[in-house]
């Protein structure tokens, strides 16, 4: 697997070990999202890389997920991605930067859902690429 898809694997371990935390401080609510938003950032271009689609540096999700739609890649939560992709990437500039999140923990675990079956579908794909 590449570096990439590594790194997104990593960015969800570290978010759900920080959402655990997140009733005993609001920062750890922050730290979930911001890596929860580089999870997602990191999976997409781990499968447009494996695609062989270039893209901008970016934190976007919707403007990477654009040109995910560019492929043949497809995930059962494609759409609900879609719906939330402006508030994914808003989480990475407002951790960043100090403004700080302002969400619900269960979003939070609906984004890590989605990042589950995007995962699913890229590691159906290795396999299959493999056989």
């Amino acid at each position: 697997m590449s570096t990439m898809y590594s790194r997104s694997v990593v960015m969800l371990e570290q978010a759900k070990n920080a959402l655990e935390h997140s009733s005993l401080d609001e920062a750890y609510l922050d730290i979930a999202c911001f890596e929860t938003q580089q999870a997602i950032e990191f999976l997409i271009k781990a499968i447009l890389l494996d695609n062989g689609k270039a893209y901008d540096k970016s934190h976007d999700i919707r403007y990477l997920l654009s040109l995910l739609e560019e492929t043949e890649f497809y995930f059962e939560k494609m759409d609900a991605l879609e719906l939330l992709a402006d508030t994914i990437t808003d989480w990475e500039e407002n951790s960043r930067y100090g403004k700080g999140v302002r969400t619900t923990v269960q979003t939070v675990k609906r984004i890590h859902n989605i990042y589950k079956s995007m995962n699913e579908a890229f590691l159906d794909m290795q396999e299959k690429n493999q056989e």
